[in-house]
């Protein structure tokens, strides 16, 4: 299916000028592809992240990119690859002499605090796959950009997105990897910008808790401190100072 729709331009990378949702084809047909593949584009005019957020990159902006995994990891790891696929953009990102961090549980920021990258992970149990969607901004331009957003370009990395989603499929199949050989979250806690932040985690149920990021749990959950330590396993976390 991929060699028929999409233009190969490099191993296991397909190129699509325009769609609607890398996420989406990727899911509708994780069969016909195996681990590692990956479709991207330079314009996605539907996509979405966490929580169904929109999230389009217009022509030029941003590299919108979705993998196919299949680790070799107990289940109950699998949500630990957003943070997986975070980590490795955040080590490669300073490689780049862009200070970047990792917001628990789906982003990675700037050295300002500003969102370069949002990660989508799904899981199909049926077939033991996880898609992960992952969209960075390149480059504004004259495209004007919400304040709470950046790009590479912003930090004097210029980059196109087809090179973006070359090296960057190569980074995440080896972060995988190890993380396979080392599957312990806390591994990657020295790129979490959330640890030590005096947080606000919004819950699913409406509820909040307030107070110190302390760490990662065994299955990459937060651990947040305030009378007592909770385990937070899904919520928005608002970074509100430094403790």
């Amino acid at each position: 299916m991929a060699q028929k729709e999409y233009q190969r331009i490099a191993s296991g990378v397909y190129w699509v000028d325009q769609v609607a949702s890398t996420q989406d084809v990727l899911v509708a047909g994780a069969a016909d592809f195996v681990h590692g593949d990956v479709i991207a584009t330079g314009n996605q005019t539907a996509g979405r992240g966490r929580l169904d957020r929109s999230w389009d990159t217009p022509a030029g902006t941003a590299a919108a990119m979705s993998m196919v995994l299949r680790p070799h990891l107990e289940p109950q790891l699998f949500g630990t690859l957003t943070l997986v696929v975070a980590d490795a953009l955040v080590r490669w990102f300073r490689e780049l002499d862009v200070n970047a961090g990792v917001k628990w549980p789906n982003d990675v920021l700037g050295p300002d605090g500003k969102k370069l990258c949002g990660i989508l992970a799904q899981w199909l149990p049926q077939t033991n796959t996880v898609v992960v969607g992952i969209g960075t901004n390149l480059k504004f331009g004259d495209t004007k950009a919400v304040d709470t957003a950046a790009a590479l370009a912003d930090y004097g990395v210029v980059m196109e997105p087809q090179e973006f989603v070359k090296i960057a499929r190569q980074r995440l199949l080896d972060a995988v990897g190890e993380f396979e050989t080392d599957p312990t979250p806390q591994r990657l806690e020295p790129t979490l910008s959330t640890l030590g932040q005096y947080v606000r985690a919004n819950m699913p149920d409406g509820k909040d808790i307030v107070g110190t990021a302390l760490g990662l749990g065994a299955t990459g959950s937060l651990l947040i401190q305030d009378e007592t330590v909770h385990e937070v396993f899904a919520a928005d976390i608002v970074h509100l100072r430094a403790a």
